[in-house]
């Protein structure tokens, strides 16, 4: 920074201002709000900058130079950030208007020469004053740009595995109002290069209206029964269940032995033979969630089948299955995870390669393979979690989970790491 001016009884002096540093800065009044049809909302006031440089003095042949601190107080700044949908379905901001004052600057020079440099002091703090208020729309501008690139890079979609991905892509325009800026995300597992809809719609869903924490995020039923569908369609939702994944202290084995004290035939047809059951889904589970409660549905076929000394297996009969199980989810680490516990589940004869097959007496041993074998195995996966939507460096603080009609509901602080 440079110029001239015009210092009474000496005349016109050139000088310039270089290295300038700022050494604090205090914000001790902001305010962050929306506005409806407009954006969001910043506003600064009081705020105070201290700044350290050196300047240099010149007239004809005189020259000297120094350094001073200059003191700004008073400095009030508006921002407003408009906030859109863009092209490819990620949130976007923009800088819609900027102003910035500062009421008051004090220059202060070193005690060299002191009585000197106040001659033309007054002449300094105008320009410097000036070249400050100008400076701070555009720092502002570059700080929004940074958080827009974080925003660009926003992943809208994951590929959990071979077989499914999780679209989080904005469906509507950002809504603003006075009170708060709601955001409709999609929410839909899809089958990987695959982009079918499930024959179901998502239910409608609303938030609710508390404003004590800043973020709500509310997951739909549709974005669980859309991984269920995608997952059955995938055919992945099957597995084998032998003797070793029963708990060793259980007094029922999977063999003939103790399957014959309800099917006798067996232990005639395929004297002393483990037993291995495969489970498949017969179609996708259901989720719903209540009041504090998420129940989950599940419909498949047990294949029981002996193992013959050949290592071949033969069908004894198949038992479909209807299971009922409570969900638990939690936020770890920007992801949602789940678990499951069974509570009920309910039997019927498929068909049966060994004649009469009571299916009453299966009970005990088909509670013990879901609760043991099957449900551990399904965990395993669900701890795994599903990413939420995020972006770079935003992270919740003290997230807390409430299950409503249809919704469960996220409610948090955020941080954001500049």
């Amino acid at each position: 920074m440079g110029g001239k001016v015009k210092v009474s009884g000496i005349g016109k002096i050139k000088y310039s201002v270089k290295s300038i540093r700022i050494g604090n800065l205090g914000l001790p009044q902001s305010a962050l709000k929306f506005s409806a049809g407009q954006g969001i909302q910043l506003s600064i006031t009081n705020g105070f900058i201290s700044v350290t440089g050196n300047f240099r003095i010149r007239k004809h042949f005189f020259r000297t130079s120094g350094s001073f601190k200059v003191s700004v107080s008073r400095l009030s700044i508006s921002q407003t950030i408009g906030m859109t949908r863009d092209s490819t379905g990620r949130p976007a901001l923009r800088s819609v208007a900027c102003s910035a004052n500062i009421g008051k600057v004090r220059v202060k020079f070193t005690k060299r020469k002191r009585w000197l440099y106040n001659l033309f002091r007054k002449f300094l703090e105008k320009p410097i004053r000036k070249a400050l208020i100008k400076q701070i729309c555009p720092k502002i501008s570059s700080a929004l740009s940074g958080l827009e690139k974080n925003l660009k890079t926003m992943e809208i979609s994951f590929k959990l595995n071979p077989f499914a991905e999780v679209d989080y892509s904005l469906v509507n325009q950002i809504q603003i109002s006075n009170n708060a800026m709601d955001l409709d995300f999609k929410g839909q597992f899809y089958r990987v290069g695959q982009r079918k809809d499930p024959p179901f719609k998502p239910p409608p869903i609303s938030l609710p209206s508390q404003s004590t924490r800043m973020l709500y995020l509310g997951i739909s039923d549709f974005l669980a029964n859309s991984a269920g569908f995608v997952y059955y369609k995938a055919g992945v939702l099957q597995m084998k269940i032998t003797d070793n994944m029963i708990p060793s202290l259980s007094p029922v084995r999977l063999n003939t032995k103790s399957f014959s004290a309800i099917v006798p035939r067996l232990e005639k047809l395929y004297p002393n033979m483990p037993i291995e059951m495969r489970l498949q889904a017969t179609r996708s589970p259901v989720l719903q969630a209540a009041n504090r409660n998420i129940n989950v549905q599940a419909f498949g076929a047990f294949d029981v089948c002996a193992v013959l000394p050949n290592s071949t297996r033969a069908s004894l009969f198949v038992l479909n299955i209807q299971v009922s199980v409570s969900a638990r989810a939690s936020i770890v680490r920007m992801k949602l995870i789940g678990s499951l516990q069974l509570n009920s589940l309910k039997l019927s004869l498929g068909r049966s390669n060994v004649g009469p097959v009571p299916v009453a007496g299966l009970q005990l041993i088909m509670n013990i393979a879901v609760k043991f074998a099957v449900l551990p195995g399904v965990n395993v996966k669900l701890a795994k979690g599903v990413p939420l939507p995020n972006v770079k460096k935003l992270n919740f603080i003290n997230p807390s989970l409430e299950v409503n009609k249809n919704i469960l509901v996220i409610a948090t602080d955020v941080r954001y790491r500049s």
